[in-house]
């Protein structure tokens, strides 16, 4: 009776786990589309408050996922790193460019790099991770060498 009830809050755990992944890569997709979204006379304020936005939930989500991540299969892990590193450094490209011509001139491009290059990262860690809350987990080694 024991082990079921473990492994109930096992699958329990990795479930909440990677929900919370999902999550917060919504959430960091969505602030960049903001960020690059932003039409007519920009104020340097609200630029800078976007931009804090998508620094501030690219900590959070570093911060959240290194414990979540033993969680995930291999594939998914990849999927999600992959996007996280992507969006880092778009973000720098980002900040730097702004800096140096100004959020008007560099917005298009920005909203371009968005669509084209972590849209289809974003989509495939979310693809992973839904199969992840679909799939049941392998057995872990332990497990393996137990059966007869």
């Amino acid at each position: 009776m024991r082990t079921i009830e473990a492994e109930g809050a096992r699958v329990e755990r990795r479930r909440s786990a990677v929900v919370e992944i999902k999550k917060h890569l919504t959430g960091l997709y969505r602030s960049f589309v903001w960020w690059v979204s932003l039409y007519g006379d920009v104020d340097d304020h609200y630029e800078k408050e976007r931009r804090e936005q998508v620094v501030g939930l690219l900590d959070e989500l570093s911060n959240q996922y290194l414990p979540r991540s033993v969680w995930l299969t291999e594939g998914s892990r990849k999927k999600v790193e992959n996007f996280v590193r992507r969006s880092e450094e778009l973000c720098s490209e980002f900040s730097a460019e702004i800096e140096d011509k100004g959020y008007p001139r560099v917005r298009r491009s920005m909203e371009r790099r968005v669509s084209k290059k972590l849209r289809p990262l974003k989509t495939e860690a979310e693809s992973g991770l839904e199969a992840e809350l679909v799939e049941p987990r392998r057995p872990g080694w332990r497990e393996r060498l137990r059966k007869p």
